[in-house]
């Protein structure tokens, strides 16, 4: 099968589900997969707010403006509702990008201070709401024979973190429940891949590295974090685009049930 190089990127009509929009990566996801001919449709809790975040992004004309519906990973109802609706609208799914993060409002926590209701909460509504959402997606995508499952998994789902990182910084370690959580992403891909296979869905995952938020980390932990980076910097946003549109679109057509690392050769020491 001969493909056209210049249109293996493209994304030309296709219903691509995003949870977590609100974050760094789903932001920067929502700005940039409409100029690729996609039509993306946000799950989010509350989404009148996020409608009004997304008002700021200017995107050209001819590009499929991005569609906004309620979605709580975590609550089964919800996410049957989500697919529900995005399929009486559009007719069907082609991708499901699993990019949220919920998680308890203790988080995080240091591995001896965590509770079993916390431990028990994160990973049913995180891990667990992927489950769910590869679950409901894949309903329609079997009746297609085609379709794309794509998981935002961890450095942290691969290997243990440098806690020495973290310094003298306020800053909580990698908590033990998210390498836990992030791990069965990761091992859930590989399962999925296999048992979808048959259906012509392809199952993958982005094991990302951290993400510079200035907001949020303190200048040490960055200084520390970019010394174990062999590419000597964090993550932008904008650099796991590039390898998300890669997994969703027909360049990767015979590549299922990998964890690609986009991490900075985090991983590679």
């Amino acid at each position: 099968m001969q493909s056209d190089p210049n249109r293996l990127f493209r994304l030309d009509e296709r219903i691509i589900i995003l949870t977590g929009g609100s974050g760094l990566i789903g932001m920067e996801a929502v700005r940039q997969l409409p100029k690729l001919g996609a039509q993306v449709v946000i799950g989010v809790r509350n989404s009148d707010r996020f409608q009004e975040q997304i008002r700021s992004i200017r995107l050209p004309k001819k590009c499929f403006p991005p569609v906004c519906l309620s979605l709580d990973i975590s609550n089964y109802s919800s996410v049957q509702s989500f697919f529900r609706k995005v399929v009486e609208r559009f007719g069907k799914i082609d991708v499901l990008i699993n990019n949220a993060w919920p998680k308890t409002e203790d988080w995080p926590v240091r591995f001896e201070e965590t509770e079993p209701a916390s431990l028990y909460k994160n990973l049913c509504d995180h891990s667990g709401g992927y489950f769910l959402c590869c679950q409901e997606a894949s309903i329609p995508m079997k009746k297609q024979k085609k379709g794309v499952l794509l998981n935002i998994g961890s450095i942290y789902g691969e290997v243990g973190p440098y806690f020495s990182i973290y310094g003298n910084t306020d800053m909580t370690p990698a908590p033990a429940e998210y390498a836990l959580i992030k791990g069965g992403i990761h091992t859930l891909t590989k399962y999925l891949a296999t048992y979808l296979a048959p259906y012509n869905i392809r199952v993958n995952c982005i094991g990302a590295g951290g993400v510079y938020n200035q907001k949020l980390q303190d200048p040490e932990f960055v200084e520390n974090y970019v010394k174990h980076t062999p590419l000597g910097r964090m993550a932008e946003p904008a650099d796991l685009i590039g390898p998300i549109v890669f997994l969703i679109s027909d360049a990767s057509r015979y590549v299922t049930g990998t964890v690609l690392m986009v991490d900075g050769g985090w991983t590679s020491w």
